[in-house]
């Protein structure tokens, strides 16, 4: 940031001592809205001092593009950014937007030049976030017992795929027995990891039939012992000759240890949907109850907690 607010003393012509107009230069972006979506973003104004019009429009420019870079800068390193500017107006002391109307000599070269000035600066903001990262991994790695000979013999069980939109190469980690549609039956565990770090351990339901449940609780019976989930979000879909699907697929933390192990463990379980009239009773396979514990297990090995 220093080398940028440099940059701009250099570029702007030195005028202080002439300096005989004053600007509002106003920023305008997107950002998200806590309703959500996105919703218009509008900053504060801030004063410009120049002799002329164009001085003032090459500064005003100049602080736009330094928020487009830092915008940037922030949506590589961190995945994304509070603000996105889109436009900016520039007030004149009549209060007309002279950013609409202005041209002048070689406008067009001297935007590219300050653009291209700026732009060409190394992200820092990313290469903090790498080292960060990196200690993170590093950290996690000297922290935790991994398991080899575990991770070796589970592994045959899982497909691994690698997210190829996601800038950080995260690794999926599913059963191969697993439905490979959303109309199936069916109920398991996935995770994913990153540079060998397993997280975000998740639960996934589907229901498949000829009629709708709409169910929105599920109960389960494992061994003689009741426990329920309540899911956050249940999704639906149609299709195939009026066959309808409903699923969750949810992370679980801490308060759902106690119903992962005991599927994990469990000689028999079944559940109960429950839907707004109705309700369905599956039984829960013992090949999904093994690739449960299968899971859980690949992901204590990797040195998850859950």
């Amino acid at each position: 940031m220093k080398k940028i607010i440099l940059f701009a003393t250099l570029i702007i012509t030195i005028v202080s001592c002439q300096q005989s107009k004053k600007y509002e230069y106003v920023e305008l972006g997107t950002k998200e809205s806590i309703f959500g979506g996105t919703e218009r973003d509008e900053k504060d104004g801030v004063i410009i001092r120049a002799k002329t019009d164009s001085i003032a429009y090459l500064e005003a420019y100049q602080k736009f593009c330094i928020s487009e870079k830092v915008s940037k800068d922030m949506e590589e390193a961190y995945g994304s950014s509070a603000t996105k500017p889109t436009e900016f107006k520039l007030l004149d002391e009549q209060g007309n937007n002279i950013a609409l109307t202005i041209n002048f000599d070689k406008m067009d070269s001297l935007k590219m030049s300050v653009r291209s000035r700026i732009f060409e600066m190394k992200n820092s903001l990313k290469e903090s976030a790498d080292a960060y990262k990196q200690k993170e991994i590093e950290d996690f790695k000297n922290s935790v017992k991994i398991d080899s000979s575990k991770i070796k013999e589970l592994e045959p069980y899982f497909n691994t795929k690698k997210d190829e939109f996601d800038p950080d190469g995260l690794v999926w980690h599913k059963p191969k027995s697993a439905p490979k549609y959303t109309n199936r039956n069916g109920i398991y565990c996935y995770f994913q990891s990153n540079n060998g770090m397993p997280s975000n351990l998740r639960l996934r339901l589907q229901y498949h039939a000829d009629d709708w449940l709409f169910f929105h609780k599920v109960q389960f019976s494992i061994d003689g012992k009741a426990y329920e989930f309540i899911p956050m979000d249940t999704e639906t879909d149609s299709g195939n000759g009026g066959r309808i699907w409903e699923w969750f697929d949810e992370s679980m933390g801490k308060s759902n240890t106690e119903l992962l192990d005991a599927l994990a463990n469990a000689k028999s379980a079944k559940m109960k949907l429950i839907g707004r009239q109705y309700h369905d009773i599956k039984t829960i396979t013992s090949t999904q109850i093994k690739d449960i514990k299968r899971t859980l297990d690949l992901y204590k090995a990797m040195g998850g907690n859950y």
